[in-house]
């Protein structure tokens, strides 16, 4: 599945994360969730996952899904990008094309309730041969409206591994 300019591929089949740490998180989010179709946030202990918190962000769904702010994001995001997004709403995270693209994709999760991950480039220019995998993940307090996404982000240049 494609949404937008093409800028993000994104993907509802978690088969297809490459990414060792994003497959990690998957798994833990499937684990906390049980019985539900999404686990809620006081399901999610951080401290459960030392290893994956570099890659780890939470997402408050604001405006019934039309907007997103990082609650948290892991050191690994702002190691590659140079850029601390904690606190910052889509919109200040990223340039306007991108950031449209990712509210796009986060809206789906939260009107379809379920995981979506997605591939692409580095939206810094001059630094497009940085390639990232990620996923979000809906989480809801009742088990019926997501007010906030678990998330992560892994980034590798082109070409290696």
């Amino acid at each position: 599945m494609s949404f937008g300019t093409t800028l993000i591929t994104a993907d509802w089949d978690m088969e297809k994360l490459a990414a060792p740490p994003l497959r990690e998180l998957c798994g833990y989010w499937n684990q906390r969730r049980g019985g539900r179709s999404m686990p809620a946030r006081a399901d999610i202990d951080i401290a459960l996952i030392p290893t994956l918190l570099q890659y780890v962000f939470l997402i408050d769904v604001l405006d019934g899904g039309r907007d997103f702010r990082f609650r948290l994001a892991g050191t690994h995001l702002r190691d590659v990008t140079g850029d601390e997004v904690t606190g910052q709403h889509v919109a200040e995270a990223f340039p306007e094309q991108f950031g449209a693209e990712v509210r796009q994709v986060w809206t789906k999760v939260v009107e379809e309730k379920r995981p979506v991950c997605g591939r692409g480039n580095l939206w810094i220019p001059g630094r497009e041969h940085v390639k990232w995998e990620g996923i979000a993940m809906p989480l809801a307090e009742d088990d019926r409206i997501v007010n906030m996404l678990l998330g992560g982000v892994f980034f590798e240049l082109a070409g290696h591994a």
